[in-house]
């Protein structure tokens, strides 16, 4: 039997990601990358998934390892294809998220003399990857080389700051295989410990007497794909010290716990004059860079000290108000909570952020269970009427802000995705579609304009088999800018014209045509029945008058400054 030493070496790379947790890759079809794909698409444990367009592969890629916190693969052919993933492994970068890049490539002797579909794929994400390496020729290396890359790629991906690894592989001509082959000798699996970092025991003894001298302390969680690690230590912490939780969802915290003040609109009691009075002796941060703007804003005009928690060494810090840096992860946390005495902390400083989260949760009502329908009430009834086994991805400019403002915790949490890395509005529905293929069900909160930035990733889904609904706010454009300064000080025709970039593509017509369900949702009620049910692919549109909407953000924010006046 003939031995192809190519088809071996994809053999003992593609074996070695299976032993490693790799499940799922996804391939854009191409020539230069036929070993590879061949290959990978025959390795067992491993799902292949095609998507045509690179850009909407790598961000569908994207979705699915937030989903199921594993490394996904992607291959594509060389040339502007490698180029066309970027954008998401940007967000990857940022967000920490574990990607291994596979891009074909034309052997060295090719480059640089006018071959086709050849461009410099050296480096070509820069440093957003952790890890960049130019495999050698497949025919001329042993196959153990290829099991350790394979093992250092998914490694160094969920290391201790995970996130895209890139490894660029020259094929020669013939790229099928040449005849059958015996397959790769047996190599054993390399067995790796996952990090974890704890701390020392003198430094946790130290961080507990420091919370214990501030009794009025806050926790503020930011955006954490992986937040459910940390559930069990945040509210072992809370527990102990009676510091509110500020989550915004996509920690994955904003969760209920017995004795835990989980606080779900803080965006707006920091809006009020109300913060004035609550100022915190010290901030514990964990996760990303927060969303909410008027908590970064609160915490920059009055500066406590913030402890970091930053496992991956990110140093996720814009606003320079991080105090000192803790690189520990849930497990340091815990075992500081394990050295804190309860009682010597306020129970008056929890009390107060409860009962103000409480009157603006009755001020929000009020408004929305009398108004017609607008963002904030989709926000608001996505967290009550979403399945406990659903996923929400929620679309970067209004969407996130508004879900992070509205979105209540429930007894069932529930996971949220979105792409606060980079924060961008492109492949929103490539990464809920990649989110959805992880098993679980999912509905993506977006707005009209990010809608259209993806149609592409709507139609490579429609013959997938995804649970996927797709919750569209039309309000005409870019509503977001309508609530930033720049609003106030342009001409209305300009601002219109570069800002909110009306639009009027008729999206039930776009959605209909590809053969796609369609419902468009006016009222509370119905919406409530659509949420409750899920199966396939839909889409929902939600038509939303923008000067109606941003009127109501306006008076939800008096009434709860009225609200809480008096506490």
């Amino acid at each position: 039997m003939t031995t192809d030493p190519v088809y071996d070496a994809c053999a003992a790379f593609a074996t070695e990601l299976v032993a490693q947790g790799v499940e799922h890759f996804v391939i854009s079809p191409g020539s230069r990358s036929t070993p590879l794909a061949l290959t990978l698409a025959n390795t067992p444990g491993l799902r292949t998934w095609i998507r045509l367009d690179e850009r909407s592969a790598a961000f569908f890629a994207l979705g699915l390892a937030k989903s199921s916190n594993k490394p996904v693969a992607l291959v594509c052919t060389s040339g502007t294809a490698a180029a066309n993933y970027l954008p998401a492994i940007t967000e990857a970068h940022w967000s920490e998220t574990p990607m291994i890049v596979l891009t074909a490539n034309r052997p060295p002797e090719l480059r640089g003399w006018g071959a086709g579909q050849t461009i410099d794929q050296t480096n070509i994400y820069g440093s957003s990857v952790r890890w960049f390496t130019e495999l050698p020729i497949a025919d001329q290396s042993s196959t153990i080389w290829f099991q350790r890359a394979a093992a250092r790629a998914v490694q160094t991906s969920m290391g201790l700051r995970p996130g895209p690894v890139h490894l660029d592989w020259p094929f020669r001509e013939p790229l099928e295989p040449q005849g059958e082959t015996d397959g790769p000798p047996p190599i054993e699996p390399l067995s790796l410990e996952p990090p974890k970092l704890s701390l020392d025991f003198h430094v946790a003894k130290r961080l507990a007497a420091s919370f214990e001298n501030k009794p009025r302390g806050i926790v503020v969680a930011g955006p954490m794909h992986t937040g459910t690690r940390w559930r069990t230590a945040v509210q072992d912490f809370c527990k102990k010290t009676g510091y509110p939780l500020l989550a915004e969802p996509l920690s994955q915290l904003r969760v209920p716990a017995h004795d835990v003040a989980v606080i779900n609109h803080h965006d707006h009691l920091l809006r009020s004059t109300w913060a004035d009075n609550a100022i915190p002796q010290i901030v514990v941060r964990l996760g990303g860079a927060p969303t909410c703007k008027p908590l970064r804003l609160w915490l920059e005009q009055h500066r406590p000290p913030m402890t970091m928690f930053d496992p991956s060494n990110s140093w996720t810090d814009p606003s320079f108000t991080v105090t000192e840096l803790v690189s520990a992860g849930p497990e340091g946390l815990q075992s500081i909570s394990e050295l804190i005495n309860p009682s010597m902390f306020d129970p008056s400083w929890r009390r107060q952020w409860l009962e103000a989260d409480a009157n603006a949760t009755a001020a929000i009502d009020l408004i929305l269970d009398n108004e017609t329908l607008l963002q904030p009430a989709v926000a608001r009834e996505l967290g009550r009427r979403l399945p406990k086994d659903h996923l929400l991805y929620v679309s970067n400019s209004m969407p996130v802000r508004d879900v992070d403002s509205f979105l209540e915790y429930r007894s069932d949490p529930l996971v949220v995705h979105g792409n606060r890395g980079a924060s961008g509005i492109d492949g929103m529905i490539s990464s809920a579609a990649g989110a959805a293929a992880s098993g679980r069900p999912t509905t993506l909160l977006i707005g009209d304009l990010a809608f259209q930035h993806d149609l592409g990733g709507l139609v490579a889904a429609i013959n997938d088999d995804l649970t996927l609904t797709i919750i569209v706010v039309e309000n005409q454009g870019g509503g977001i800018f309508d609530y930033l300064p720049i609003s106030k000080v342009v001409d209305a025709s300009l601002f219109q014209q570069l800002f909110t970039t009306p639009q009027n593509l008729n999206i039930s017509e776009v959605v209909k045509a590809l053969g796609i369900e369609h419902r468009q949702v006016t009222d509370l009620q119905t919406l409530t029945v659509h949420l409750e049910r899920h199966g396939g692919l839909r889409v929902i549109t939600i038509p939303v008058d923008a000067d109606l909407d941003l009127d109501q953000h306006q008076r939800i924010s008096q009434a709860i400054q009225q609200s809480v006046a008096s506490i």
